[in-house]
């Protein structure tokens, strides 16, 4: 379940931001979504408790290099 929504997060971010190298995952077992974010503009990594707060960093940081 977890893993089809950070898909569905990648594919949508990956298509508005095709010049973006993303990476997401979980650790379920610590309740913990990690994401990395790579292009020529900067890197970001970040972790979050909440699918929710993972999406809520990762658009600040796709705002500020679009």
């Amino acid at each position: 379940m977890v893993s089809t929504e950070l898909e569905e997060i990648k594919a949508y971010w990956s298509k508005k931001y095709p010049v973006i190298d993303i990476r997401l995952w979980a650790n379920e077992d610590y309740s913990m979504f990690f994401c990395q974010m790579d292009s020529s503009f900067g890197n970001e990594h970040f972790r979050s408790e909440t699918i929710g707060q993972l999406i809520n960093l990762g658009e600040q940081f796709l705002r500020r290099v679009k």
